[in-house]
């Protein structure tokens, strides 16, 4: 089976080694070109592959390609008949795709607290949180002291993985 990939190192070729660590399965990875991402040759030129949502649903509702499974923690709400990894018994595997602003690191506490209200107030704002949404983005917003906790477990779990596959970037 072969598995779409940007390259060495890229969250698509990190997603698949993490669910190939997890599954205790290997298989080939084939390089796409960068201006070409596995959305768009997953379907005649690899078996699978792991990519963003909002960057396929578009070729899977027009059944280009076909979704296998989610690697969220829970089904998504555009795709709520296709299983996650976990429920197919694939443990551990969950990847989440994020955004996040940032601000000079020393910024005034005052600032960047109107700051983040104003990034929630309009992230809330049905006219843009419908249109993410729709695009498959889940909307979280929690405040900078969560994100940089989350960011430090992520960075943690994905330094792991790199050192124990011993993966390299191209």
């Amino acid at each position: 089976m072969s598995f779409a990939s940007a390259g060495n190192g890229s969250s698509d070729h990190l997603s698949a080694e993490l669910f190939w660590q997890q599954s205790g399965t290997r298989a080939c990875t084939s390089r796409t070109r960068a201006a070409r991402p596995p959305s768009t040759t997953c379907s005649a030129a690899v078996d699978a592959g792991f990519v963003n949502i909002n960057a396929i649903i578009q070729h899977i509702k027009g059944g280009k390609v076909r979704a296998l499974a989610v690697a969220s923690a829970k089904r998504s709400t555009l795709l709520p008949d296709v299983p996650t990894l976990d429920e197919l018994g694939v443990k551990g595997s969950e990847v989440q795709s994020w955004q996040a602003v940032a601000a000079p690191k020393g910024l005034p506490a005052d600032v960047k607290a109107k700051l983040h209200a104003a990034l929630v107030s309009s992230l809330n704002d049905p006219a843009v949180k419908d249109k993410l949404v729709a695009q498959g983005f889940e909307i979280v917003a929690n405040t900078p002291e969560q994100f940089s906790a989350y960011q430090a477990t992520e960075f943690a779990r994905w330094k792991n993985l790199i050192e124990t596959r011993k993966i390299t970037a191209d």
